[in-house]
């Protein structure tokens, strides 16, 4: 690495300074942020591997060094652990309230039963505390243990039960086994059944070799996942099997919801796409929910167009420094009528994890 790299490096962590748009009168809601709890994170770190840490596992040693110190900064850690610190950026973008989730390396899907369980109460746990502290500015979602099925359905049912969480995030993939297996299906017959929503958020992609430098194992990877992993889903007929399991992609659902007609006409003339399924794919996509961290308002306008503004949610990806900075911003930058920018920036979100109800 060179000198002029060294310099500039510490400034591409981005600021959240105060928004230029003008704050709506309506509640802003943002579905996708992250939260990180280190007590949980204490309870893993024994077991790990770094197998285990895809997007870690196929990094260069310059963007490990760069996330290093990049998390390790003051801001960071802040943005990462603080609520209050939080609430002063929230206040600056203009964001009402925020749907906190697990960083995706706090999945911890390789930890037994016991580890596990321990690990997602931890967590849950300091969701709740923050919520109750600050009940107007933020709700949580789940992180259950998806590599035990099983399990993942009680730890659901007891944060439902217990802690009123009305959604749950879950990776691409659980370690490496594609989520159309039929050992998932419990988990979507549950989330069904709770009116829980999935909240997916790729950990990173398992098979990145060739994806090291230039940060692709982010930049490329991370749609990618959700691209593999929606489209296994959709083919492996896992709406077919459970119709009112409701799903939101980060990221904008990946490519897929900008490249399905390949989908559909594969659908059309080879049987392979025909095992599990008996309408087109697009037809299952279009049950799906995506968030408008795509950096490009014509994007969100095509999630718009092609898939109703009721299926569009604000999110940043908050305190990660691939997340939209000013979302009132962008969002305005985006050809919407007065009814859409309601949906999509709090409506929507409200409804899907009932945000209003006590």
């Amino acid at each position: 690495m060179n000198d002029m790299t060294e310099e500039w490096w510490p400034e591409l962590a981005p600021k959240v300074t105060q928004t230029v748009a003008e704050k709506p009168s309506y509640r802003v809601v943002d579905v996708h942020t992250h939260f990180s709890v280190l007590a949980a994170a204490e309870i893993a770190r024994p077991f790990f591997k770094p197998e285990y840490e895809p997007r870690s596992l196929y990094s260069s040693a310059e963007t490990l060094r760069y996330n290093r110190e990049y998390r390790a900064s003051a801001r960071q850690t802040a943005q990462f652990e603080d609520a209050e610190a939080r609430l002063a950026d929230m206040d600056k973008q203009g964001v009402d309230l925020q749907v906190l989730a697990v960083p995706p390396t706090e999945y911890f899907y390789w930890l037994d039963e016991p580890h596990a369980v321990q690990a997602s109460r931890v967590q849950h746990e300091r969701f709740a505390e923050i919520v109750a502290r600050h009940p107007h500015r933020f709700a949580a979602v789940a992180n259950p243990p998806m590599n035990h099925p099983e399990l993942a359905v009680e730890v659901l049912r007891e944060a439902k039960r217990d802690l009123g969480f009305n959604g749950f995030e879950l990776s691409a993939d659980v370690l490496g086994l594609d989520l159309d297996h039929p050992r998932f299906d419990v988990v979507w017959e549950a989330a069904a059944e709770l009116e829980m929503v999935a909240i997916m958020h790729p950990q990173g992609f398992t098979h990145g070799q060739r994806m090291t430098d230039y940060y692709l194992i982010n930049v490329m990877c991370m749609p990618l996942a959700s691209t593999l992993a929606t489209t296994r889903m959709i083919l492996g007929g896992v709406w077919r099997r459970h119709p009112d399991f409701q799903m939101i992609v980060v990221h904008g659902g990946g490519y897929l919801p900008f490249y399905f007609a390949r989908t559909d006409h594969a659908f059309e003339v080879r049987p392979e796409l025909r095992k599990h399924i008996d309408h087109r794919p697009s037809d299952y996509l279009r049950k799906l929910y995506f968030d408008t961290n795509v950096f490009d308002p014509d994007m969100v306008r095509h999630l718009v167009t092609e898939f109703g503004a009721e299926h569009v949610l604000l999110g940043t990806d908050y305190p990660f420094d691939m997340g939209t900075v000013d979302p009132l911003a962008f969002i305005e930058r985006v050809d919407l009528n007065d009814h859409e920018r309601r949906l999509v920036l709090g409506g929507n979100t409200t409804r899907l994890l009932r945000l209003d109800q006590p």
